[in-house]
This record gives C-alpha cells, structure tokens and sequence, in this order.
C-alpha cells in the first residue's frame, strides 16, 4: 500500500479533516457532505491531542455553520488560555535570560516561545508545555540555584542529590524538571539536548557558540543555529514518532523559512551526525501530510518502516503507549533511526541505574555500587509494584 494509500483509507474521518484543517490554504470542500459524518468530540479530542488549536482556529470562519458553534467556543476558550499562559513562559525567559547574563552563564533556549515567535510570529500560537533552556553542564548548578530563586521548585529530580549522584546523573540524564510554586508553569534546564547526548551528537559548548539571537521585548536571547534547528526539529520529531502532527507541521513551516542553499546544509550537517535518516523521515512526512516540495530527496532511499511506524502514531498513538509489544518496537525503531555505535553504547550504558532508583532506596554514597547489583531486582520491583 502507497502512503498517501494508506491515509487515504487508514486515517480516520476526523484526522483527516485536522489535517486539512491545519493545512496554510484549506484544501477542503466546506459543503463536502463527510462533515455531517464528522464525531466531533472525536475532532475535538485530536486537536488537542496533536496541538492544533491555533491552525483550526485559524480557518473556522470558513466553516461558519459546519463546525458546531460549542466546539469553535470551546476552542477559542483553550487558545485564548494558551496565549496567557504563553505570555508568562516568555515572561519568565525574559528573566532567567537577564539572570543568567548578569551572572556570566552562557545559555540558549530552544523550542517553546522563540520557536513560535519564528514561525508565526506569535510567542503564543504554539501549544507548549515548557521551557527548554540549554547551558554547559558547569553552569548547570548555579542556574539551577538562580531559577529556585524565581520559586521554581525542582521535582526531577525529587530528592536532593549527593555529589556522587550529582555526577552519575549527568551521564544518566539530561536535564532537571521545576515547577513553579503558584503558576502553571513548567522549565527543562538541559545539560544535553538529547538523551543520550550522542544522539543528537554536537556538543552543548558548540550549540551555544553557534547560536543565533531572537530579540523578544527588546531582549537578545539565544536561540538554536538555523542548520542546527532544522536538524533538531527532525530529529525531535523522528524520536517521538511524530505522533502529535505539530511537530511535523511546525518542521513543515521551518522549511518555509529557509532558502534551498540552507536545506542543503542541514542535510549536509545531518549526514555527519548519522541522522539523515531522521532527516529524510520529516521531509518526506511533510510532503505526505502538508504537501511540502521534496525537491532534491525524492529519489533518496528511506526504509519503509521509517514513514509507516509515525504515520500509525499518528492515526493511533506512539509505540510507548502501545504496551509490552510497542515498548519492544519503539526500541528497535530507535535503533533504525540512528546507526552510530557510540549511540548503541549510550542506550545501554545509562540503564546501569537511575535516580528513581536513588529515591526508593536510601543508601550512603560508600554503598553506591549496590545500586548498579540491585538495578534487575529494582526494575522488577518498580513494574510489579508501581504503577
């Protein structure tokens, strides 16, 4: 079966009005009769689940009478909440960005607001549930302390590491999660853009060298490279299987922004990190779902499963919420994605132990190489046992 096949006849009536929905020019007919067909808690409910609120938004007026009055109220009550609280994650880069100036920590955010405000024009016309914030792991510390400061309370981890997990953790891990105290809002400080670091594969020092500057409220705040962006929105999406289509179709719009001269580049820049295949998996998936020109890549083999295993995430849902089955297929995709030994060697290597482990048991740090004996019998425990 052909892809645009297997959309054509496998996506369901709703998703495919999403999708044309989400498109920059609606490529549906408004008096097609499918929509007296459409279940629209169903619409609803895939909306939210792959973050398309702004883009229906944006073309419902051309649907006037077709989409049923509570279902547009309901989305401009969700769009109208998200603008705020995007308004408030800004806020809050603003701050930790002239904190971490005045104290000398070279940083970068990426994603979230300045994605966005780059494609749109809009810090608040992406759905986003974070800030993601990258700086060199010895400045991970101090910025930790400086975002506390702004009643940020870290709740990944939950408890307070020893010096020797503090250590092991940052080969285990990527980032520290915080939670602000009284808002809703939620900040990712990264040591590594991608877990494992070898993945994605350029150093934190160099992504920040390279960086480039978005001004926001007057503001100068570094932001991920052009090239570097491109290949880190595609290989983001490709890790996650593409499941909620924003990712796509905001890698659809990062396209448009580019000249083919850079495209090129990106590319280029993804071969020596072996992530072409990641690469070519979001071009051809934006060619599929929103018509982008394949331009040079069409005649570039891409193995099957690499466009049919998002496409079904899509449809359904990721492989990880697939059960037992799925985790083992989501495994095995990982791998196709990128055949690089060091990568290979990462995703074994930090299974050793993890810091929820360090949480269950309490053990001084002359003891810590239990936990690595202890780590099959703490699986078992935490898959039996917890939930």
């Amino acid at each position: 079966m052909q892809f645009s096949s297997y959309i054509n006849h496998l996506f369901s009536k709703e998703l495919k009005l999403l999708i044309s929905l989400s498109q920059n020019e609606i490529d549906f007919d408004p008096n097609n009769k499918i929509l007296s067909e459409i279940n629209w808690d169903t619409f609803l409910h895939l909306v939210l689940k792959h973050r398309l609120v702004s883009h229906v938004l944006k073309h419902s007026d051309k649907l006037t009478n077709k989409i049923p009055q509570e279902i547009v109220v309901k989305l401009k009550e969700i769009k109208l909440n998200q603008s705020k609280i995007s308004l408030e994650y800004t806020s809050f880069l603003i701050k930790i960005a002239n904190q971490f100036k005045s104290n000398n920590i070279k940083f970068i955010s990426f994603k979230g607001p300045l994605l966005s405000y780059e494609l749109y024009n809009d810090v608040g016309f992406r759905n986003f549930n974070d800030l993601d914030i990258l700086v060199n792991k010895d400045d991970v510390e101090e910025a930790k302390k400086i975002i506390e400061n702004l009643e940020f309370k870290c709740i990944y981890p939950m408890i307070k590491l020893s010096n020797r997990q503090r250590k092991v953790n940052y080969s285990l891990s990527h980032h520290y999660h915080f939670k602000h105290k009284q808002k809703n809002i939620d900040i990712e400080l990264h040591w590594s853009i991608s877990n494992p670091k070898s993945f994605f594969g350029v150093a934190t020092k160099d992504i920040i060298t390279n960086s480039q500057v978005v001004k926001i409220s007057g503001i100068d705040i570094p932001y991920l490279s052009t090239i570097e962006n491109l290949v880190y929105q595609a290989a983001h999406g490709s890790i996650h299987q593409w499941y909620r289509l924003f990712w796509l179709k905001d890698f659809s719009e990062l396209l448009k922004k580019v000249n083919p001269k850079q495209i090129k580049k990106a590319f280029d820049l993804s071969k020596k990190l072996k992530l072409n295949r990641c690469f070519l998996q979001a071009i051809n998936l934006s060619h599929l779902i929103y018509k982008e020109e394949l331009r040079d890549y069409k005649d570039l083999y891409i193995n099957r499963n690499l466009i049919e295993t998002p496409l079904k995430s899509i449809g359904l849902t990721d492989l990880n919420q697939q059960g037992i089955s799925g985790k083992i297929k989501s495994i095995i995709y990982r791998l196709k994605l990128k055949p690089d030994s060091n990568y290979y060697f990462e995703l074994i290597y930090r299974l050793r132990t993890h810091l929820t482990d360090w949480e269950l048991l309490k053990l001084p740090n002359s003891l810590f190489f239990l936990f690595y004996l202890l780590r099959p019998f703490l699986l078992i425990y935490k898959f039996l046992f917890r939930k």
